[in-house]
């Protein structure tokens, strides 16, 4: 489950430093004082979660990244995680930041229906091919059009999770076609989108 912006900078008022949530479908949402970091949390996540499926059976609770000047601290709930990225670890530190993040996810913890994001104009789905067709020509209408199956994308009833899923999978469908860089430009530009 995602948690929403408003709980999320709740819990920065609290002293989280900078909390965000994602989910295994690319939906990703922060604080904001962890704005600037939406690419990198995005990216982060998306290894995360591609990883965990890469191993399959292995459970993972909570992953901790250190570094000399910031840290990463993170707990995974079934196809979503919980983070924040602080300053270089402290063990007091450390202490009251996983207080802070259980306190977030029991008060995020799904309930009998998970809220959906906002409905989104359909509209965006042209916008979204239009940008692809620049990237990958003739395979444009093939890739778009098996995407969308994939992911279940009901066109009627679309969500801002649905179209955030579906530029996760374009970017991984397309990944190999026009490499590396082309890929990250094609990312960024359909993320902007959805912003």
């Amino acid at each position: 489950m995602i948690v929403d912006k408003e709980t999320l900078n709740g819990a920065a008022a609290k002293g989280l430093p900078m909390p965000f949530s994602a989910t295994a479908s690319g939906v990703v949402l922060e604080a904001d004082p962890a704005a600037a970091y939406h690419e990198q949390i995005a990216q982060m996540a998306t290894v995360i979660f591609e990883t965990l499926e890469a191993v399959g059976e292995v459970k993972i609770e909570n992953i901790e990244i250190g570094g000399s000047k910031k840290s990463i601290i993170m707990d995974l709930h079934g196809d979503s995680l919980i983070g924040t990225i602080a300053g270089p670890p402290d063990i007091t530190e450390r202490a009251d930041i996983r207080r802070l993040l259980d306190e977030l996810h029991a008060r995020t913890a799904p309930g009998p229906a998970a809220r959906r994001t906002a409905l989104v104009d359909p509209g965006v789905l042209e916008k979204i091919k239009k940008i692809l067709s620049e990237y990958v020509g003739d395979f444009t209408e093939r890739i778009f059009r098996n995407q969308l199956k994939n992911q279940n994308i009901n066109v009627d009833e679309l969500h801002e999770e649905d179209v955030r899923r579906v530029i996760l999978a374009l970017s991984k469908a397309t990944g190999m076609i026009v490499g590396r860089a082309k890929g990250r430009e094609m990312s960024k530009r359909l993320i902007d989108l959805v912003k």
